[in-house]
């Protein structure tokens, strides 16, 4: 019996023996070196649920209008252009009878306390005139250009009277200009809003709805509105002109 035993204890220490080398065999198979390992694709479903949200917001209703708007400007300065003439049969003589009218109308200008420094005169220039029948020159004409600076406009009659008056020169004309023509421009587009607005509540009662928010001004380009142009008038009309789109709602009715 004791024999017996002995033998089953001999029996399982060496099975026990013979599995703890089977799995320190089946360990080392199983670890393999981090290089060894080929990374695969994460698997992914064959057709992916995608949520789509159909749900649009309702369209706006909206009103669009122009609005036009004018601001009326004193000018900074005038310019007065003068052009005297002289004509002879020699071209000496018309240039002496042109620059002699000159001097007459800076004599005149400076009578009225223009400033010297205020008048300007280009050079001369002398063209011939001609027979129509066979073109032979018949003459000559010499013409200058003056140019007069006055800031106040107010004096402008009073430099051009006398010497219009005196015969002297072949032509003339006055422009007026604007130092800065942003502020008065500035005006001008907050009343073209004002009449966009007006008008855009005029059509929203007609058509029983209430005017809300503006939602987009666009500003058309407008002449006359920027400095360095000439106007022809003492008074300055700086104009702007928008299109503007104001959004309307339904008129809540009053119980």
């Amino acid at each position: 019996m004791t024999r017996i035993t002995k033998t089953s204890k001999y029996i399982l220490r060496a099975g026990i023996v013979l599995g703890l080398m089977g799995s320190l065999m089946f360990s080392l198979a199983a670890c393999k070196e981090e290089g060894d390992i080929t990374p695969g694709p994460t698997a992914k479903p064959e057709q992916p649920n995608v949520i789509v949200n159909n749900e649009a917001l309702p369209p706006e209703h909206t009103i669009v209008v122009s609005g036009y708007g004018v601001v009326t400007v004193e000018p900074d300065f005038a310019t007065i252009t003068i052009v005297t003439a002289g004509a002879s049969n020699s071209s000496e003589e018309a240039a002496t009878l042109c620059e002699a009218a000159t001097q007459q109308v800076k004599d005149t200008a400076g009578a009225q306390s223009v400033l010297a420094k205020n008048v300007t005169t280009s050079g001369v220039t002398i063209s011939t005139t001609t027979r129509e029948s066979d073109g032979a020159i018949t003459g000559y004409v010499a013409r200058q250009t003056i140019t007069i600076r006055e800031d106040n406009i107010s004096r402008v009659n009073t430099i051009l009277s006398p010497i219009i008056d005196a015969h002297i020169i072949e032509s003339y004309e006055v422009t007026y200009s604007l130092l800065d023509a942003s502020s008065a421009y500035a005006g001008a587009l907050a009343a073209a809003v004002a009449d966009a607005r007006a008008k855009a509540e005029a059509i929203a009662e007609a058509g029983s709805v209430t005017l809300s928010a503006m939602l987009e001004v666009t500003e058309a380009p407008v002449e006359n509105q920027l400095v360095g142009v000439v106007f022809k008038s003492s008074s300055i009309a700086v104009e702007a002109n928008l299109t503007v789109t104001f959004s309307v709602k339904e008129t809540v009715p009053q119980s």
